[in-house]
């Protein structure tokens, strides 16, 4: 077991001999199986992020990205959900709707209505009568 390893850490023997093991298997350029670092990952919560990365010999940047993820994940997960507020949707919208109706006729002539909170069938309604209007005379 290297120095730096305590010696009230078997986990962190065990899975340095696992972590040695695997990579006599297999090349370089291989990814370490999650298992392992999940492993790493719990040790680095017990004993230390920078002395599990040099016992383990693994990426510090590495391990410590994959322990703020698995902080994370456990933060989502314990979260306790809070019964304090309820948002209630009553479909109103948060500003008045106002619809906008611009009429123009070929002489460039232009009607602009604002109906406040108007429906569809209202706008049409508006349109309808303003077309059956004979035009007046320029």
């Amino acid at each position: 077991m290297p120095s730096s390893l305590p010696a009230t850490a078997p986990q962190l023997a065990e899975t340095a001999a696992a972590l040695a093991q695997w990579r006599s298997t297999r090349p370089r350029s291989t990814r370490i199986p999650e298992e392992l670092w999940s492993q790493a990952t719990e040790l680095a919560e017990r004993h230390g992020l920078a002395k599990v990365a040099v016992a383990l010999k693994l990426d510090y940047k590495s391990l410590k990205r994959r322990l703020s993820v698995r902080h994370c994940a456990d933060d989502a997960r314990s979260a306790p959900v809070s019964s304090s507020f309820v948002e209630l949707n009553l479909g109103l919208p948060l500003a008045p709707a106002v619809c906008v109706l611009v009429l123009t006729d070929r002489a460039g002539r232009a009607l602009r209505i604002e109906l406040p909170q108007a429906t569809g069938s209202e706008v049409a309604e508006v349109a309808r009568t303003l077309w059956q209007v004979e035009p007046c005379s320029p």
